[in-house]
This record gives C-alpha cells, sequence and structure tokens, in this order.
C-alpha cells in the first residue's frame, strides 16, 4: 500500500487531500502512476504537467523514478500568489 498525497488545486480536483491504495502490479514508475491515477480520478492530463513536482517519501525527485519502495508519493502543483 501507498499513501498518495494531492496539494493545492489537485485536492480540489480528486476530492481528497490523501488516500492510501493498493497499485496494480504494472504500475512501478512515476509517469505510470500519473497515467492510472489520471484515469481514477477523471483528470485528463493535470498530473503530467511539467509544472507538478512530484516527492517520494517527502523527498523532491525529478523524471521518470521507480516507486518500487515508495511508502508516500505527493503531488505538488505550482504555488501562485500576488
Amino acid at each position: 500500500m501507498v499513501k498518495i498525497l494531492y496539494f493545492g488545486r489537485l485536492s480540489d480536483r480528486t476530492q481528497c487531500r490523501e488516500e492510501t491504495i493498493d497499485l496494480p502490479d504494472d504500475i512501478c514508475t512515476i509517469n505510470a502512476l500519473k497515467t492510472w491515477l489520471g484515469q481514477r480520478h477523471d483528470l485528463g492530463d493535470a498530473l503530467n504537467l511539467e509544472s507538478i513536482k512530484t516527492m517520494i517519501n517527502q523527498e523532491l525527485v525529478h523524471g521518470n523514478e521507480s516507486i518500487a519502495n515508495a511508502q508516500e508519493i505527493g503531488f505538488l502543483p505550482p504555488v501562485g500568489g500576488g
């Protein structure tokens, strides 16, 4: 099981801030997870935008990292203000 955290507008779109789920066996990378979650929550490409940052076990990662040992994965959209 892995805990998925959604921040900012992503929590609005998914209607949850976090969920703990069993991932299918074929979901083993960030890109595969983003695609799967996009379909699961009807997000389209919202998770695949370059501006969305990903954290695995509270550490910022870049690229299509493996999620094999992930206990927690967070998705962070850009923060706006003014």
